[in-house]
C-alpha cells in the first residue's frame, strides 16, 4: 500500500523502506509472520521492498532514506 500510494504521497516510499528495517529487526520477530501466513510470502514482500528502493533512489539505493 505504501508503494502503491507513492505518486500521491511521495513520503510513503521512505516509510516503506523504514518498515523493511522494522520487519527485519530480530527484536520484533515480525519476519516469523511471513513463515506462517497463508497469504503473501516473504519473497513477495522483499520484491515490494526492492521496487520501492528502485523507485526512490534510482542508482543510489539510499537516496530515499537520506532525504
Amino acid at each position: 500500500m505504501l508503494y502503491a500510494s507513492r505518486e500521491h504521497v511521495p513520503e510513503d516510499l521512505k516509510r516503506a523502506l523504514e518498515l523493511a528495517n522494522i520487519v527485519a529487526d530480530s527484536r520484533y520477530k515480525l519476519y516469523d509472520d511471513f513463515l506462517h501466513l497463508d497469504g503473501r510470502s516473504l519473497g513477495e514482500y522483499l520484491d515490494a521492498v526492492r521496487r520501492a528502493t528502485i523507485a526512490g533512489g534510482g542508482s543510489n539505493p539510499f537516496k530515499i532514506i537520506l532525504s
